[in-house]
């Protein structure tokens, strides 16, 4: 019963720690630091390019790149947009201030200076326009066409990354086999090794143990000979096997460096592609930006400077003199006699007319093209004496000392247009010219 119950089989976390203070080790956590030390050297890989699977990041620049055409697209497009909206705003900003000015006080040359400012703002709107037009037109179709050329979609990713990964799968895959086997006796000879270690423990407490009787001890101490014997032979085999996988994946070292060289030579060949279209694109991009060599640009600087040269206050005041201070003409106050004569006796002459025009209009259908001659303002006087306009029993009187014949209006009859006699308001005038 003592031999049983001293045995290696597990009987919970108080037999494991009276075996651990025993110094030996139980069965089961033999087994599960098997386990565990197997899977943290798998786990455990450096961040080298050759270890397996590490070739994604390589790879993984083709998506890089592709998402990078859509990025760069959208930067051009919001500077386009900046400078489609700055234009706007120029012009908005110039229109508003040219009104003011209009309809400011300012006067003469200077007033011609202010609007030189709204003149540059005009023509530097017209240049943002045309620096957007060519980010859109030359910079962004440029890097949409290049994207459309280089990467091709597939079902799920792009076809040159999915190229890319088979390559390098297919150049890996019998290296990473070789490490698994590596990896796999290596992890064996380490726990032959420590199962030797944990067996001369054993041996050496059981030699040690005095609640034994000597035959018991001497059993006990014959067993875990044996079992010591065994893990030296275990160890000395998977040491050999641990050897050969290790001489094996170092023959094929060279073979695998080659092809997964070749496979990274491409992806390295496609990037570079990418890298020098995007240096042209930044150099076309910083050209439509470089409004400093436009030829229009120092010319409306100089034509500005010009304009803003040209105020001259001297002008201005004697223009302000002569319109408006004391240079303008003044008809000064002058002694006038009364005047005796009749204002309805001076221009009786105008009644007669005014009856010929009414018997004229009664033949108007027989005579449209003498109609259609006579003319509907009547002037009286000339340049020696001061024109007057009189009242008449067919006239009355509308704004401006004008006289309005109401016999008389234009009509529009079938396409043609003529004059009709008719009541209402008249387009015949008799005026002051």
């Amino acid at each position: 019963m003592k031999e049983k119950r001293r045995s290696g089989r597990c009987r919970g976390k108080v037999h494991h720690a009276l075996r651990y203070l025993g110094g030996a080790v139980c069965e089961c956590r033999t087994a599960m630091s098997h386990h565990s030390d197997e899977q943290a050297l798998l786990s455990v890989a450096s961040d080298s390019f050759w270890e397996p699977g590490n070739y994604k990041r390589t790879t993984r620049r083709v998506d890089d790149g592709h998402r990078l055409c859509g990025e760069l697209q959208a930067l051009v497009q919001e500077r386009a947009d900046i400078e489609k909206t700055y234009a706007k705003s120029l012009r908005a900003w110039g229109k508003k201030w040219n009104d003011l000015i209009e309809k400011g006080p300012e006067y003469g040359t200077m007033e011609a200076a202010w609007k030189g400012g709204m003149v540059e703002a005009e023509r530097l709107s017209d240049l943002h326009l045309g620096v957007r037009d060519r980010l859109v037109n030359d910079v962004i179709a440029q890097i949409k066409n290049w994207q459309k050329d280089t990467y091709h979609k597939s079902m799920i990713q792009l076809k040159e990354r999915k190229e890319m990964d088979e390559a390098f799968k297919k150049a890996q895959k019998p290296w990473a086999k070789l490490l698994q086997k590596v990896e796999r006796t290596r992890l064996e000879y380490h726990t032959a090794c420590k199962q030797e270690r944990t067996a001369q423990n054993q041996e050496r407490n059981a030699s040690g143990d005095s609640s034994l009787s000597p035959d018991q001890v001497s059993s006990q101490v014959k067993k875990m000979a044996e079992r010591v014997s065994k893990c030296r032979e275990e160890v000395s085999k998977s040491r050999e096997k641990y050897q050969a996988a290790l001489a094996e994946i170092t023959g094929y070292n060279p073979r695998y460096i080659e092809d997964m060289t070749a496979v990274f030579e491409r992806c390295q060949q496609m990037e570079a592609q990418r890298l020098t279209f995007f240096k042209d694109v930044l150099f076309s991009f910083h050209k439509c930006l470089n409004i400093s060599q436009e030829p229009t640009l120092p010319q409306i600087y100089e034509e500005f400077h010009h304009t803003i040269n040209n105020a001259d206050h001297q002008k201005d005041l004697k223009w302000w003199a002569n319109n408006h201070g004391v240079n303008m003409a003044m008809a000064w106050p002058q002694f006038e006699e009364a005047s005796t004569e009749d204002p309805e006796a001076r221009f009786a002459f105008l009644l007669a007319a005014s009856t010929a025009l009414e018997r004229i209009a009664a033949f108007r259908p027989r005579l449209p093209s003498l109609w259609d001659a006579l003319p509907l303002r009547l002037c009286f006087g000339g340049e020696d004496s001061k024109s007057r306009v009189a009242p008449s029993i067919c006239s009355y009187s509308l704004h401006d000392g004008c006289y309005v014949n109401p016999m008389f209006i234009p009509v529009r009859e079938h396409g043609v247009g003529r004059h009709a006699p008719m009541a209402g308001v008249d387009k015949a005038r008799v005026t002051n010219e």
